[in-house]
């Protein structure tokens, strides 16, 4: 991602946040939070690149990986959609504008923030590749890149059913480990497994998309 692409990025956060602070109704308050937690990622993955020495490298990835599975949970926020009560007595969609607007808020963040986020791990993953030498080993990029979306399944997990924000780990990490010891059981896992399996249906959808552009382009 280039520089210019990066301030088009934040500025794009910033706004909404900003906007989403000044106009949000208390139902959609939720939404201010958790596009702010989502962001975090986001920004710390534009600083995670070769320039950074090994040890600010690694340190700024464990805490990217803490915070990055705030950028997937965005998509369960969906389910919210049912606070819009889209259907009429006649069982069809209403055409009221409020809703619709609502709708492009909770439906927008989460597009966003997944694809960047996203992008965020391919590029994460690479530069993992690199400084751990392992760029012989085939499909590594994408292997680390499964690695992290699955623990980012886990962690959204954490987040909405277990009513945990990342910003706990590195506040009162003594409150959650009891709680992250005893979550494991075959619905977890399902639910883990569902989430991992999305992401990567999306990631390599857009390693595809990425491909076949390279490939018109070079003809």
């Amino acid at each position: 991602m280039t520089k210019i692409q990066r301030w088009v990025v934040r500025l794009l956060y910033w706004s909404f946040i900003a906007f989403a602070a000044l106009t949000f109704h208390d139902s959609f308050r939720f939404l201010l939070l958790n596009t702010l937690l989502a962001y975090i990622p986001i920004e710390l993955s534009f600083w995670l690149t070769s320039k950074r020495s090994p040890i600010i490298f690694w340190i700024m990835a464990v805490v990217w990986l803490l915070f990055y599975p705030n950028a997937p949970y965005l998509m369960t926020d969906l389910f919210h959609l049912s606070i819009l009560k889209p259907y009429g007595i006649n069982g069809m969609l209403r055409f009221n504008l409020p809703m619709w607007r609502d709708f492009a808020y909770l439906v927008g963040a989460a597009i966003v923030s997944t694809i960047i986020g996203t992008l965020g791990v391919d590029q994460i993953a690479q530069e993992c590749q690199r400084r751990l030498h392992l760029s012989k080993l085939p499909a590594g990029r994408t292997i680390i890149s499964a690695a992290l979306f699955l623990f980012a399944s886990i962690g959204v997990y954490v987040g909405r059913f277990l009513r945990l924000h990342s910003i706990y780990l590195l506040i009162t990490p003594q409150y959650i480990i009891k709680q992250l010891v005893e979550m494991w059981s075959a619905k977890m896992l399902a639910f883990v497994l569902l989430m991992w399996l999305l992401q990567l249906v999306i990631y390599l959808a857009w390693r595809f998309s990425v491909t076949a552009a390279v490939n018109a382009n070079s003809k």
